[in-house]
């Protein structure tokens, strides 16, 4: 996606700032003022209620587009959190030079289009997984989308990944006690080894099942 000719073009107009893992780039509440591009490493959307409880809606990595909904007018607030989740490089533009760059370069918007639709389906099919899937389900459905993403380190052995269990849990809606618990029960079956921040599956097709 990077590679586009109209991705670079909006790179080259575009300002690179280089974050450290764990900065929230966006909060809830703040002024929209910037779309970002993320050019190396990943972060997390997330939303927080008034208790301060978080839930993970997204994972964005590479060639991802955020900030793209306060483009338009109604949108007055950020809804997000937005933190890297590693060190991570992207490209700021403001809305304003952005909408000058869309004038000459129309098709950008098709590709701030195309992910958020992308993200649409994403969120549709998370609800889904809330109302019909019980919480081994989603979390064996969440390491094996984490599996897929470009920081997973694969071997001839199996998949490692990179999540914490209050992570793994704000992702798929329970507490980290009920995460920690059906991670014991997913190593006792010989489907996974977890250790600190780092998961190693073993068997895909087991935690699928």
């Amino acid at each position: 996606m990077l590679d586009k000719p109209v991705v670079q073009a909006f790179i080259t107009q575009a300002h690179k700032r280089s974050y450290p893992a764990k900065h929230t780039l966006i909060h809830t509440g703040d002024v929209p003022q910037t779309l970002y591009l993320i050019l190396e490493g990943s972060v997390s959307i997330q939303l927080e209620d008034e208790q301060g409880h978080e839930i993970v809606l997204a994972y964005l990595g590479a060639g991802s587009f955020f900030g793209e909904l306060c483009l338009f007018p109604e949108q007055q607030a950020r809804t997000a959190i937005v933190r890297t989740r590693s060190p991570t490089l992207v490209a700021e533009i403001g809305y304003q030079n952005f909408r000058l760059f869309n004038q000459k370069h129309p098709e950008i918007m098709f590709e701030v289009a195309g992910q958020l639709a992308a993200r649409l389906r994403d969120t549709s099919r998370r609800l889904g997984d809330l109302a019909f899937l019980d919480v081994s389900g989603r979390i064996a459905r969440t390491l094996l989308e984490l599996c897929q993403r470009p920081e997973a380190v694969q071997s001839l052995r199996g998949t490692t990944v990179r999540i914490s269990r209050q992570e793994l849990a704000r992702n798929v809606g329970c507490s980290r006690e009920m995460a920690g618990r059906v991670l014991k029960k997913l190593e006792e079956d010989g489907v996974l080894t977890s250790k600190g921040r780092s998961i190693h599956i073993n068997k895909i097709k087991g935690v699928a099942a």
